[in-house]
C-alpha cells in the first residue's frame, strides 16, 4: 500500500498562480488559478486541496478542499467559488493576484457527464451550487436541464442566478424568506416540480440534511441520481481515513471514492 509521501511524489504539488481574486457579495469570493495541468484534467465534481498557510507558519495546519466551480481549458484557468466561514477562507481572501498557492488536484471522483438527449434536474443548496455549475455547463450541450437553486434569500443567490442565467437551461429559486422564487427550501421545490416532470436523472449537492431528504424522495419516486458529499478532510488522498462515510458498499472515503456517490448507495444513519 502506498503511503502519503509516495502519493504526493506521484501526483505532484502544483504551485498555481493566482490570476484573480474577487469579492462577489454576501460573503462569497471567486478565485481564478492558472495551471494548465489542472485545467486539462479537471472534471465536474472534483476538488482542489489547497494549502493556505505560508511555508513558515503552519496555521491552519491542514489543507482545505474546494470544489471546482469552472474551468477554461483554452486559457488554463481553474475557478473556485467559496464563502468566508473560518480562519482558512479568511486568509485565502487576502491572497493577492500574482501570488502562488500550493495545490493538490484535481482530486476525487466526479459526476457522470456522458448524458445525451435526457431531462436532468440539478438541485443545489447554498454553497452546493458551486460544484454544480461546471456540471450544468457540460450537460446543457446535449440535454434539457433544470436547475433548482436554494438559499436563505435573494441576496444569497444573486451570484449564482447571474452565472447560471448565462447557460441554456431553466432555473428556479427557493428562498427561506420568500424574497425570490418559491418560499421554502429547495427540496420542497423539487417535490413540487415532480408533479410536472419525470427526470431521467438527478444531481444534488448541499447540506447533509438536504441530501438525506433528497435520497428519501428519489426512493419514493424510483429516481436515480448522484450526490456530492462534504466531509472534513486531512490528506485528500484516502490515506488518513478522516473523511469516511457509510454506504451500501461499506465505508467509503469521500476524498477518494467520492465526493460524488450514487444517491442510493449513501447511508445517512439518521443524522442531519
Amino acid at each position: 500500500m502506498k503511503n502519503f509521501s509516495d502519493i504526493i511524489r506521484e501526483v505532484g504539488v502544483i504551485m498555481a498562480i493566482v490570476k484573480n481574486s474577487k469579492q462577489l457579495g454576501n460573503g462569497y469570493y471567486r478565485l481564478d488559478l492558472a495551471d494548465s495541468i489542472i485545467a486539462r484534467k479537471g472534471i465536474p465534481g472534483q476538488f482542489l486541496h489547497i494549502k493556505i498557510s505560508s511555508d513558515n507558519v503552519y496555521d491552519p495546519l491542514l489543507r482545505r478542499p474546494f470544489s471546482i466551480y469552472d474551468i477554461n481549458r483554452d486559457k488554463g484557468i481553474v475557478t473556485i467559488v467559496y464563502r468566508v466561514v473560518g480562519r482558512g477562507t479568511q486568509i485565502l481572501k487576502e491572497v493577492d493576484r500574482g501570488n502562488h498557492l500550493d495545490v493538490l488536484g484535481p482530486l476525487g471522483r466526479g459526476f457522470s457527464t456522458d448524458w445525451k438527449n435526457k431531462f436532468l434536474i440539478l438541485i443545489g443548496g447554498g454553497m452546493g451550487l458551486a460544484p454544480l455549475y461546471f456540471l450544468a455547463k457540460k450537460l446543457v450541450t446535449s440535454n434539457r436541464v433544470l436547475v433548482l437553486a436554494g438559499g436563505n434569500s435573494e441576496e444569497d443567490l444573486a451570484f449564482f442566478n447571474e452565472s447560471y442565467g448565462l447557460l441554456d437551461l431553466n432555473l428556479l429559486n427557493a428562498t427561506l424568506d420568500g424574497s425570490t422564487g418559491y418560499k421554502g427550501n429547495v427540496i420542497e421545490l423539487f417535490e413540487e416540480q415532480l408533479s410536472y416532470y419525470n427526470p431521467d436523472y438527478i444531481f444534488g449537492c448541499g447540506p447533509r440534511g438536504m441530501l438525506k431528504r433528497l435520497k428519501e424522495i428519489t426512493e419514493e419516486h424510483n429516481l436515480m441520481g448522484e450526490i456530492s458529499l462534504e466531509e472534513r478532510m486531512g490528506c485528500g488522498y484516502g490515506v488518513c481515513l478522516s473523511c469516511v462515510c457509510n454506504t451500501e458498499k461499506g465505508n467509503q472515503r469521500v476524498c477518494k471514492e467520492g465526493p460524488v456517490f450514487n444517491i442510493n448507495e449513501v447511508i445517512f444513519d439518521g443524522q442531519d
